[in-house]
């Protein structure tokens, strides 16, 4: 993704977050309002539209969580105290995880 499309997403997720504190507590929430925001023709589409023509339109999940921790981090009124604190012991989970279920060579 290029950096204007990176800065413009990062752009409107924070002003998602300002607007609606639902889309600090739910990333799908989140994800489906930037989409509606980005593309509105996407908006009405089945899930399964979505997600089968997404990367051709430029709709990166991924990129929206990352505008949203990189808005959080400068902006620490618009985290959810307890949405961070899941947060924080699902990735202590995920590491776990991975350090015990690490198989070496893949």
């Amino acid at each position: 993704m290029k950096l204007g499309k990176l800065l413009q997403v990062e752009k409107i997720v924070e002003e998602i977050l300002r607007k609606e504190e639902l889309t600090r507590v739910d990333d799908c929430f989140l994800i489906l309002r930037v989409i509606q925001k980005m593309y509105p023709e996407f908006t009405g589409r089945s899930f399964a539209y979505v997600m089968m023509n997404g990367k051709k339109h430029g709709i990166s999940f991924e990129s929206i969580t990352r505008a949203r921790r990189k808005v959080q981090k400068k902006h620490p009124e618009l985290v959810d105290k307890k949405t961070e604190e899941t947060r924080e012991a699902e990735q202590l989970e995920y590491m776990e995880f991975n350090n015990e279920n690490h198989i070496p060579g893949l």
